[in-house]
């Protein structure tokens, strides 16, 4: 496959490289000259070969110099090629539903990411098979017509230069035709700031805007013209979300590829408030598989330009070819999104249940950070088989499962090593490390984090001095640390959390609460029903047999489910 690209590449660059020679440019270096002289390849000689799509990536790569193709280069930029029938399904709810309530109009569609157009070209195909019905004209004579219409922007010049080469070509060489086509950055203030169309879609660039200094300015500028506060990690595809919700015209349609974590991420939380102030969801995609090679899960979700009621009643489908899955309810004060994609990883809908307060009623939670991780690093020992005095173990989410803590028994990889009985020297701890161990040897709850269902372990005695990211939980009352392992090892709940949180673990399949979270979670109405859950819970850490101590965590469970007053078969696994 590699040679292959490169039999097609070599031959290529030779041709722009003699092109670069001939051309008259004020180019500042040989790789601006030879980017540029690429872009009048691509529009001139390239528009019709099809096949040099996918070459893009590596040649613009290689004549910037920078060593890297394919996959790499379009890691680095975040940019990755729609599968057409995404593409399709994207323009089946957005251009169709359009065109179906306006029959008698011609829309604008506005790609602000464009690269090499798959949306535009396939959004161009439509248009000008219904302008031939309607016409009766030629189809080089109907891509004359329909170009115009077809708004494309990327920074990228090679990608923007063969789209517009298509187009061109399409349109029997016609130029006008193409004139939609821009190179400029999106997020610019020549970019979608300054565009209006009645159809937005598009596959935006992914990645965080800290992982470099050009994207993190971009990002700013980008918040900064949101009006209002936006998360420094805000994926830049949600940036490009945000600020194409102002480009759709009153009536019109908008529908971006996403990274699954803009469902539900924190720092997304404005970008989604926003949207719903001026659009309804409609419609949303999502697969719990990687569709293109980007290394994410990823959804879409369809919008109509309007204000949104209350709550919005959104089909959902999954995979490729899209399959309808049912429908969810999003509220405009709802912070996730994520029971949009919950059906699509295979996961029921939270049933109804009875609930009287929250865990933060009654206790207080604590997530540590990266300070607390590496201010053990000059503490850390391996212990013999009994603990000496002001050495406290330590444990990480590996040796931790529902009801046991498995520290001794498994090894615990920290600081890039294994400890088969890791412990902390309380006094080779700094001043502020030795204050924050003693808050953290308490009696709690550990809950770790990353896991497929919620997972606490008690720790009634405060012996073990947990490592990041595991959340710690103390109560007010003693007696309440068993009551609120109860509730997190209730199926509900960790249903409950996926449904909160979905898309922004390393699995799409994941849980991954934040301390705020944990104390949002609901407590059950039924006391009775919660305090045997809580002394099945009790019994469940108590044993040593793994069977006896599944069968106690499923009486915990049931208990817990009647707690709730819920019906036992109304969760099922996902």
């Amino acid at each position: 496959m590699v040679n292959a690209m490169m039999a097609m590449l070599e031959p290529l660059i030779r041709q722009i490289t003699t092109l670069a020679d001939e051309l008259d440019s004020t180019c500042k270096n040989d790789a601006e000259r030879l980017l540029h002289a690429a872009a009048v390849y691509m529009r001139s000689c390239g528009s019709e070969q099809p096949e040099l799509e996918r070459l893009i990536p590596d040649l613009g790569s290689m004549l910037r110099c920078e060593g890297t193709t394919g996959k790499a280069a379009r890691q680095r930029a975040g940019a990755y090629y729609t599968p057409p029938m995404l593409v399709g399904f994207i323009l089946d709810h957005t251009l169709d539903l359009w065109l179906a309530e306006n029959p008698d109009c011609e829309p604008t569609v506005l790609d602000p990411s464009c690269g090499t157009g798959r949306f535009l070209l396939a959004a161009g195909r439509r248009l000008v098979r219904r302008h031939i019905s309607r016409t009766g004209e030629s189809e080089s004579a109907a891509w004359r017509h329909v170009g115009p219409l077809l708004l494309g922007l990327d920074s990228d010049q090679i990608a923007t230069a063969w789209l517009a080469g298509r187009i061109q070509s399409l349109a029997g060489g016609d130029h006008a035709a193409a004139t939609g086509i821009r190179t400029t950055d999106a997020l610019g203030e020549e970019g979608i700031r300054n565009c209006r169309a009645d159809i937005v879609v598009g596959n935006p660039p992914f990645g965080s805007p800290l992982k470099q200094a050009s994207d993190a300015e971009a990002a700013r500028r980008a918040m900064k013209a949101l009006g209002g506060r936006v998360g420094p990690y805000t994926d830049l595809a949600a940036i490009f979300l945000g600020h194409a919700r102002a480009a759709v015209n009153d009536g019109g349609f908008l529908a971006m590829v996403q990274p699954l974590s803009v469902l539900a991420s924190r720092d997304a939380d404005q970008v989604r408030a926003a949207l719903l102030e001026t659009c309804t969801p409609t419609a949303a995609w999502a697969s719990g598989k990687r569709i293109f090679d980007a290394d994410v899960f990823t959804c879409a979700v369809v919008f109509k330009k309007g204000p949104s009621p209350r709550e919005c009643h959104v089909s959902r489908f999954r995979d490729l070819p899209a399959h309808a899955c049912g429908s969810a309810t999003i509220g405009t004060g709802d912070r996730s999104w994520s029971p949009l994609a919950t059906a699509a990883m295979g996961f029921p809908d939270v049933p109804e249940f009875q609930d009287a307060g929250t865990i933060g009623d009654i206790a207080e939670a604590t997530a540590d950070f990266r300070d607390q991780y590496y201010g053990l690093k000059q503490a850390i020992i391996e212990c013999g088989t009994s603990l000496e005095d002001g050495v406290a173990p330590v444990v990480t989410t590996g040796v931790l499962d529902s009801a046991r803590c498995y520290w001794g028994d498994r090894p615990i990889r920290l600081f890039g090593q294994l400890w088969n009985r890791p412990g902390i020297v309380i006094s080779s701890l700094d001043t502020s490390m030795q204050e924050w161990a003693t808050a953290r040897l308490v009696p709690k709850l550990m809950l770790p984090t990353q896991t497929r269902t919620l997972e606490p372990v008690l720790d009634l005695d405060g012996r073990w001095l947990p490592s990041v990211p595991i959340i710690s939980i103390t109560a007010r009352r003693l007696s309440d640390l068993p009551r609120i392992a109860a509730v997190l090892a209730c199926p509900l709940i960790s249903l409950l959390a996926l449904h909160r949180c979905l898309g922004t673990a390393r699995s799409p399949k994941a849980i991954k609460l934040s301390a705020s979270d944990v104390l949002s979670l609901p407590t059950p109405a039924d006391e009775a029903a919660w305090e045997a859950g809580a002394r099945a819970f009790v019994l469940a850490q108590q044993t040593q047999d793994q069977a006896e101590r599944d069968a106690c965590l499923l009486q915990c469970s049931e208990h817990m489910l009647t707690a709730y007053r819920v019906e036992h078969g109304a969760i099922e696994s996902g």
